[in-house]
């Protein structure tokens, strides 16, 4: 491939690294495999990162929130509780899964890696929680769907070579069901059900 000393934007780069890790893990993370990725010189590259370090760095800060501060934003706008969860529960069926596998078996040896590794995990524990609550769901047990949730996603990533989509979008299916259910909300509307009384 020629190279070009070419306009690529960080943006660029964060998406061939993704294309990488999912691919071949964090060791195809150089500038060279980078710049050969995107068919660019190694200037273009010192242009926005001082090194692989400061690259690695910022591809695990984008990876924290740049996509997750976007799907946080759609489902802050919708107010049924319910579609709410539905919107949230398929951003994690639509992850990049491979690449996330690779990002935590990353974390497994560095450090850095682990602690945004861990405060992805427990932000997305939060927002899933937050929203179970939302539809009605006891605290408690809206603080363990978040968990849960998580937990599927993790295992799912890590279950096979690629993440089964279909299946993971069943089990978030039957985990909202199973919720809703135990907190008596309607499955469509998210208001609760009303209560019947014998007897009267």
């Amino acid at each position: 491939m020629a190279t070009r000393q070419g306009p690529s934007s960080p943006q660029d780069y964060f998406d061939a690294g993704m294309d990488l890790l999912a691919a071949e893990g964090v060791s195809a993370l150089t500038i060279a495999r980078l710049c050969g990725q995107l068919g660019v010189t190694k200037g273009s590259f010192y242009h926005h990162f001082r090194g692989v370090e400061d690259y690695r760095t910022q591809l695990l800060t984008h990876w924290a929130s740049d996509r997750s501060a976007q799907v946080v934003a759609a489902a802050g706008a919708i107010d049924d509780p319910v579609r709410r969860l539905r919107v949230l529960l398929q951003a994690g069926v639509e992850l990049p899964h491979e690449a996330e596998a690779a990002i935590r078996a990353w974390s497994q040896r560095d450090p850095d890696a682990w602690r945004v590794r861990v405060a992805v995990d427990e932000a997305r524990e939060r927002i899933i929680a937050d929203a179970f609550r939302a539809a009605g769901v006891d605290a408690v047990q809206a603080e363990l769907y978040g968990r849960l949730a998580v937990v599927t996603l993790v295992g799912a990533q890590h279950r096979g070579a690629t993440t089964d989509r279909a299946a993971l979008r069943s089990m978030f299916d039957w985990m909202l069901a199973a919720a809703l259910d135990q907190a008596g909300a309607a499955p469509r509307s998210g208001r609760p059900r009303r209560a019947t009384r014998s007897g009267n």
